[in-house]
């Protein structure tokens, strides 16, 4: 009777272990796009971070759920990505992840088909899930449409229904597609009501000096487009100058054209900004920055860095910090309520390295950049965030991988004794595995 139990109590967690939430695969993106199309499913991403609270809410509920487990298991083949590591950032690029957590479908040729994000309820999440297969198995879905773009650009009646599709499946950057649409269509006047509609539809595709720009500054005023601008359409118009001048920016970066970036520098003042000489060297580093020119980049950041590390006054920055630690330990109220500078310079470094780690080639730009790093690991002696990210420069850069590693190793048990820092300490764990295992991270 004994061995019967046991078995039963056996067989019973086993069922119940099978039948736990999403099943998630343990391999690449090119591997979980060929199951899925070896298995005619769509293969859903999970876009997370290992510091992001909504992200755990997900995993802990909604994604542990048997019936959501269950569907999966029939229609879909999932794949979480650390959006910060591995080839995290690759797939946050290709796909668009731009807020977490950030869900995207992606079909057996590795287009994608919908996209949401955020944490919510299991009915919510399901109701999106659904409407995504929806969209996958209709030859009108995002991913199809795309293909066929490619050749059928200039059939006015298809571009329409695509340019309707990107925008109920909630797609971005597809400026490219609205200007050729507009430069061929002949169905609409531009003082038609259905001009309005069309354009306030679209209104985040907008870029300053394009065909949609144009037609909203002759009509936004008249009398007939006042006919037709009702109070939500208004409140989209009242946003454009601010979001075009965001929108034109990354245009020009995926166009690799200066000339739109400066087309959206000298219309920034409809936006309330007057472009200052530092405000546009700041838009042009961005630029560069983003465009991949690195040489461009490194030319113009790279003095003011160092100008700006030399300026810091470093053993003083240090001693007020550590003595704010101490007078922290004693329940000291002021210093409790108190942040030292030390934090924002090392901070501030961290973000400048970080950027321009991304284009160094040389051993001369490793050992700059590695000794720029150094400067905020002083600052904050003992800090877990700054030794994590200091370990994680001295892995790429550094000649001694294995005291990287040691660092990294304190950074982690640092974070797990620091109640402000203990939430990073998973990420700081996921770094070390991949360390030890001989890996490339990521950290730019």
């Amino acid at each position: 009777m004994r061995r019967i139990y046991t078995i039963l109590i056996l067989l019973a967690v086993s069922l119940s272990a099978g039948a736990q939430g999403i099943n998630f695969e343990h391999c690449n993106l090119n591997e979980a796009i060929k199951k899925a199309k070896d298995e005619n499913k769509i293969l859903f991403i999970d876009g997370y971070a290992v510091w992001c609270g909504p992200c755990k809410k997900m995993a802990s509920t909604v994604f542990m759920d048997e019936e959501v487990g269950q569907f999966f298991d029939k229609n879909l083949v999932a794949l979480k990505v650390d959006v910060e590591r591995g080839e995290g950032p690759m797939i946050k690029s290709r796909y668009g992840i731009t807020a977490l957590p950030g869900y995207v479908f992606i079909d057996g040729d590795g287009l994608v088909v919908y996209r949401f994000g955020a944490s919510m309820s299991k009915d919510a999440f399901m109701k999106e899930v659904k409407l995504a297969l929806e969209y996958a198995n209709d030859s009108n879905s995002v991913g199809r449409l795309a293909e066929r773009y490619v050749t059928e650009k200039n059939d006015e009646k298809f571009v329409r229904k695509y340019l309707d599709i990107l925008a109920k499946s909630q797609s971005t950057n597809y400026t490219e597609v609205l200007e050729h649409y507009l430069s061929i269509q002949t169905s609409m006047k531009e003082t038609d009501k259905e001009m309005v509609e069309f354009l306030a539809q679209h209104y985040q595709e907008i870029v300053f000096g394009g065909i949609a720009d144009e037609i909203v500054q002759r009509n936004l005023g008249s009398d007939i487009w006042k006919l037709y601008v009702r109070k939500d359409i208004r409140e989209r118009f009242q946003k454009l100058p601010r979001s075009m001048v965001e929108k034109t920016t990354d245009y020009a970066i995926l166009k690799k054209d200066t000339t739109i970036l400066d087309i959206a520098l000298d219309r920034a003042v409809e936006a309330g900004v007057k472009p200052s000489d530092e405000t546009r060297k700041r838009a042009y580093t961005y630029y560069y920055l983003n465009a991949g020119e690195g040489a461009k980049y490194k030319a113009m950041v790279h003095d003011d860095i160092v100008n700006y590390i030399n300026s810091l006054d470093v053993e003083h920055l240090k001693e007020v910090y550590l003595d704010n630690l101490k007078r922290r330990a004693e329940g000291d109220m002021q210093a409790l309520a108190t942040r030292p500078f030390a934090f924002r310079e090392a901070q501030t470094i961290t973000g400048l390295v970080n950027s321009y780690s991304r284009f160094v080639v040389s051993n001369e730009e490793k050992s700059e950049v590695l000794s720029w790093m150094k400067t905020a690991y002083d600052l904050l002696p003992g800090d877990a965030t700054t030794m994590s990210d200091y370990a994680n420069i001295l892995y790429l850069f550094g000649h001694d991988k294995a005291k990287a590693i040691e660092i990294k190793e304190q950074a982690y048990q640092n974070a797990l004794s620091d109640t402000l820092d203990h939430g990073k300490s998973a990420g700081i764990l996921a770094d070390i595995e991949l360390m030890k295992s001989g890996e490339n991270i990521t950290v730019f």
